[in-house]
Order: structure tokens, then sequence, then C-alpha cells
């Protein structure tokens, strides 16, 4: 079984080496996170770029994925109290958007 870092490190472009990194350690302090809903939407985008790595899903499945996620996220982030708004949004919508907008499109080439 494939793991996070295995599909990341089939990413040689080294202008997303910083996104790599990030995009990490926001999935590993998601899914140590005590709060059910940030904890599932790490491990299932953890597991959605993996499934990606070994072409298991499509790009248009990982977009769909990660669209409906950004939606419960945001509905999530809403009904937390201000003080942990902040840091649910950095916890599941921020890890999202990276997803889509840096480490999939260089994971796609990567895997070609």
């Amino acid at each position: 079984m494939s793991t996070l870092q295995d599909a990341l490190n089939q990413i040689k472009d080294p202008t997303v080496a910083d996104a790599k990194t990030q995009f990490e350690q926001l999935i590993n302090e998601g899914k140590a996170a005590s709060e059910a809903f940030i904890k599932s939407s790490a491990e299932q985008l953890e597991q959605w770029t993996i499934d990606v790595s070994n072409k298991k899903m499509s790009q248009e499945e990982f977009d769909n994925l990660v669209s409906a996620q950004a939606i419960l996220a945001k509905s999530f982030v809403a009904s937390q109290a201000l003080a942990a708004q902040e840091r649910a949004e950095k916890l599941t919508i921020k890890t999202a958007e990276l997803a889509a907008t840096k480490i999939l499109p260089a994971l796609l080439i990567a895997v070609i």
C-alpha cells in the first residue's frame, strides 16, 4: 500500500517543494486533531492523493471530492467559535485548496 510520502515523493518539481511540505504538515496536524470532522477531512485528502498517485482516481473525481469536502468544511468552520474558526479553516479548507491547486497538478505530471 502506498503512503502519502510515497505519493509526494513522485513530485520532482522544485517549485512546489514548499507546497508539498506544507500539505504534508497540514495533513498530519489535521489527522492529530481532536475534532472528528478535521481528522476525517485530513484522512480523506490523504487517501485521495494516494489514489491519484496510484492511478485509482482521476483528476475530475479528485476535484469533485475536494469541492464537496470544501462545502462541508465551510459549514463546519462557520459552526465553530471564532477562535477555533481560523484553525479549522487552515486544517480543512486551506488544505483542500492546497491539494487541488498545487499538489494534484504536480502529482499528475509526475505519474504520467
